[in-house]
């Protein structure tokens, strides 16, 4: 028990049953039983720690490692590791080594737009991996403050060009968590006002929706958040941006046109700061008609499927192997 305590905390600091044969055009929303002993504990840890506010100290310094954790031993072993390079920066892409499927996941990690992959993101795409067969394309895409969204759109419009060589649109999946949830449903909407072949899915993760974090709702889960903090994402998100109007879809897509972009995917938790405009979205997409499936779970903090050892991550990585692959729900 210990060792899954420490083993949950470390991955933290360092970075129902629905009915069969859902019509891929219907609207899901799921949402968990309160979360467990295991979860609540390690929230409890963090806010004694004060991680939120290492985390806004290291932002208002503006200094940050920007290299990518190393690719566990595990996945090495299991998976074919091919690196890419595109505008001066590089890809990974992970394969099955057999039984591979014919999906196609482009993964956008997270970090608010100045961190890189994490060992838990890498833990993450293992289990993935694992229970889709899938191939899995990473970008290593160039990070704030140096570097702002337009080498980024820049970097994965050439990557996903390329992917189009070879795979069809319908078997391609963008998907990202936190900024990089965000960068995934920018990217949908630039690639249909572009149009450019749409992917078949977006499935987002505690989707950072909006960098001005101006909506009110968000002071409220400000004190259930232990992790995030409101001053230094919109810091982090100013830098993204560089000149571009902080409320272009580009680096904020909740102000974009979400019509014709293939099938959203979006998983929350309650104790997450995301989750004021990740309802808000579930709002607009439903008074557009827009189908979207939504998986909420009580009380659980920001991208908690990167630990992935948690019973509520278990379960949601369960329901995202099933998108990728395309299964009833």
């Amino acid at each position: 028990m210990k060792k899954q305590i420490y083993f949950s905390f470390f991955c933290l600091f360092t970075t129902s049953v629905l009915a069969q044969g859902q019509s891929s055009e219907e609207t899901i929303t799921y949402v968990h039983e309160e979360a467990g002993f295991m979860s609540k504990f390690v929230q409890k840890v963090i806010g004694l720690i004060g991680i939120k506010e290492m985390i806004e100290k290291k932002m208002e310094k503006k200094v940050f490692p920007q290299e990518a954790a190393s690719i566990p031993k595990s996945l090495q072993k299991k998976f074919d590791i091919k690196i890419s390079e595109k505008n001066g920066h590089k890809y990974w892409t992970l394969t099955p080594k057999q039984n591979i499927s014919d999906q196609v996941v482009m993964y956008m990690h997270g970090g608010a737009y100045i961190l890189n992959m994490t060992r838990s993101h890498w833990e993450l795409i293992e289990e993935l991996l694992t229970k889709t067969q899938a191939t899995i394309v990473i970008p290593d895409y160039p990070l704030a403050p140096s570097s702002n969204y337009s080498e980024v759109y820049s970097f994965i419009d050439a990557i996903y060009l390329e992917l189009l060589s070879t795979v069809s649109p319908k078997n391609i999946i963008l998907m990202g968590d936190s900024a990089g949830a965000g960068l995934a449903l920018g990217f949908a909407q630039k690639l249909r006002n572009d149009k450019k072949p749409k992917p078949s899915q977006i499935i987002l993760i505690s989707p950072w929706l909006d960098i001005t974090m101006s909506n009110p709702a968000i002071i409220e889960v400000d004190k259930k958040d232990k992790i995030l903090g409101i001053k230094g994402l919109q810091m982090a998100g100013e830098a993204y941006a560089g000149n571009i109007d902080t409320k272009d879809f580009k680096v904020s897509p909740i102000y974009g046109d979400f019509s014709d972009l293939g099938k959203i995917s979006m998983f929350i938790g309650t104790n997450d700061l995301f989750i004021a405009d990740t309802r808000k979205l579930k709002n607009l997409l439903a008074q557009k008609n827009i189908p979207i499936n939504y998986f909420e779970y009580p009380k659980m903090f920001h991208v908690w499927v990167i630990v992935t050892n948690l019973k509520e991550s278990k379960h949601a990585i369960n329901q995202m192997a099933l998108l990728i692959k395309d299964e009833a729900l």
